[in-house]
């Protein structure tokens, strides 16, 4: 629930806008932020108290009640908090956001507007007159429109705290409103400085980049600008592509709004991530590039990071604002214009085999878990395997293919995708192997890996109690009956829109759109999700041990050091990072920590 040292209350700014100045045109940001932007009024819920306050008096009301040490609860904190720190230098003690809730219970399953989550719960209509008064100015506002502006933003604040308090009785899990508090403050409370003219050049060489992308990733633009040509590459990927209805039948859910599409983005394969950012620049009309909004967005202030809470089916964030900075390719330029503030340096982190390490401690695959224990090259021994003779860390490239193998080949990944993995050099230097040597690595891999191929077949038989609705327990895991998967801490997974369809269990989102489901592909989503969950655990950490943390990528977590002690500080981080949960009894953590003056 809400810390109970800190009021609650409830707040919602209603702003000026225009045909041409508006959300739908603009980043929140720059929205925001520009010099045409005006506060209407501001309506605050106090309990059974709401009160309304119009223009020429907000920024004394403001000022005068005690925001510092109020719980604040918003429809779209992100918004709301900017304003509040930008305009007026207020920061509450706390944030609350009904929009990131509704991703966790909802997922893609309902529009997460105010008004679709009055109309979801049966409660009353948004009623804020939006064609009232758009393109005027508060005095440009006769008395009633006035009125209606005012009691409108009085009933959205009833209807957002109403909508809070049912989506707690829905089971919202109240360790992810700390959760939800820091994402939203890496937004609102912004840190970074950007590096302008490094910005401004990536910007100026986007049109050269785009089209030596396309020669790299061995595509052209038609390639990716067709739905099934694009589908056919991800395949080929080794990705498994989610669909949704179309006019004649099931087509790629490969929009840019699709969840499928965001989960690309954000894909982890850097590989996967730019073939999807390469189709939406290439079928986009925007000149304005991901450097340009930064470039953008740096003049006018700090570096907001604005992250989508539980973007992702796994729980994972996702970019948003029109700036991804989820998928930043490492020693990329842009990393190197994310900088610390003065007295300042930049953090960064991250799991060191996160994934690999938690899924062969789920499986009980205790060889590999003690190589990472004992802290002994977890690569050597498979990668021997596979060559028939001794590899040593001199021998780089055997080395390499045993680092992918033992990565890479946890979640079912097949011969061709082996090859293909070492072929790109993911892993080490690339590596040539034949279609019979991709069949023999993942032999190795299974062979060796026992208990994971295990953990996959009871994958399968979770996805089909899941599917029937009945109670069960897997691993740690339980579920009660209703199509979810839950974790010892209480959080959970839904897979209650799990259907059998076509000889394939298809897992579906919302507006038809479903991807296909199987034991290893369920054992991804839960080790994603495990690992997710250890990285927002330390957030936590972090900042009960006032580390600001300005940011976040995956497995990695973007902290400010102070300039002095900043080996000690990297120590103590890489301690917080490796702590063991208590619900993870013998999980061989381990993290690494870069600290410099960027993020690269």
């Amino acid at each position: 629930m809400t810390d109970q040292r800190h009021e609650l209350a409830v707040l919602d700014f209603e702003t000026y806008f225009d045909d041409n100045y508006t959300l739908s045109k603009m980043t929140t940001e720059a929205y925001i932020r520009d010099p045409r932007f005006e506060v209407l009024g501001v309506a605050i819920k106090n309990g059974a108290r709401g009160e309304w306050v119009a223009q020429p008096a907000v920024a004394d009301f403001i000022q005068s009640i005690n925001l510092p040490n109020t719980t604040l609860l918003c429809h779209h904190a992100h918004f709301d908090g900017l304003i509040l720190s930008h305009h007026f230098g207020i920061k509450p003690a706390r944030w609350l956001d009904t929009l990131s809730m509704a991703r966790y219970l909802h997922g893609a399953h309902i529009k997460k507007s105010l008004g679709s989550l009055s109309d979801h719960y049966g409660f009353a209509e948004k009623s804020v007159p939006y064609d009232l008064f758009k393109g005027k100015h508060w005095g440009d506002l006769d008395a009633n429109t006035q009125w209606l502006l005012a009691s409108g933003c009085l009933r959205d604040c009833e209807l957002t705290y109403q909508i809070f308090e049912r989506m707690l009785q829905e089971g919202f899990p109240p360790p992810e409103l700390k959760v939800i508090d820091l994402t939203v403050r890496m937004f609102t409370e912004p840190a970074l400085v950007g590096d302008t003219k490094l910005f401004e050049k990536v910007r100026d060489d986007e049109w050269l980049k785009k089209n030596q992308t396309l020669y790299e990733l061995g595509v052209g633009e038609k390639d990716l600008a067709s739905a099934d040509k694009f589908a056919a590459i991800l395949e080929a990927e080794g990705v498994e592509v989610a669909y949704k209805p179309g006019k004649l039948g099931p087509i790629p859910a490969i929009a840019k709004t699709d969840p499928f599409m965001q989960e690309l983005l954000n894909h982890e394969d850097e590989r996967i991530a730019t073939l999807a950012q390469a189709r939406l620049d290439v079928r986009s009309t925007l000149n304005e590039t991901r450097s340009g909004r930064l470039f953008g967005c740096s003049t006018r202030g700090s570096l907001p990071v604005y992250l989508n809470y539980c973007a992702a089916h796994t729980r994972r964030w996702g970019g948003g604002d029109s700036i991804n900075l989820q998928n930043l390719p490492r020693g990329g330029a842009i990393r190197r214009g994310l900088r610390a503030p003065d007295g300042y340096l930049f953090a960064a982190p991250d799991q060191s085999q996160g994934e690999c390490r938690i899924l062969n401690w789920l499986a009980g695959q205790e060889d590999v878990v003690e190589r990472f224990r004992s802290g002994h090259d977890p690569y050597l021994p498979i990668a021997s395997k596979f060559y028939g003779r001794e590899i040593t860390k001199a021998d780089v490239a055997e080395r390499g293919t045993g680092k992918q193998l033992e990565l890479s080949c946890g979640f079912g990944a097949g011969g061709a995708t082996i090859v293909r993995t070492a072929a790109r050099g993911t892993y080490g230097p690339p590596v040539k192997l034949s279609a019979a040597q991709g069949e023999q690595a993942k032999y190795v891999y299974r062979t060796s890996h026992l208990k994971v191929v295990e953990l996959w077949r009871e994958g399968e038989d979770a996805i089909v109690s899941l599917a029937a609705k009945k109670n069960f327990e897997w691993r740690i895991f339980f579920s009660y009956g209703d199509g979810k998967l839950y974790h010892p801490n209480g959080l959970w997974l839904d897979y209650s829109h799990l259907k059998r369809e076509a000889g394939e269990w298809r897992l579906y989102e919302g507006n038809g759109r479903y991807r296909k489901m199987y034991g290893a592909k369920l054992v991804e989503n839960v080790v994603q999700w495990l690992s997710r969950i250890v990285t927002a655990e330390a957030m936590v950490r972090f900042d009960a041990e006032g580390y600001r943390v300005v940011g976040m990528s995956h497995d990695d977590v973007w902290l400010l050091v102070p300039t002095e002690g900043a080996e000690e500080h990297a120590k103590k981080i890489v301690r917080i990072m490796s702590r063991v949960p208590d619900w993870a009894p013998g999980l061989p953590l381990a993290a690494d920590c870069k600290i410099g003056e960027t993020y690269s």
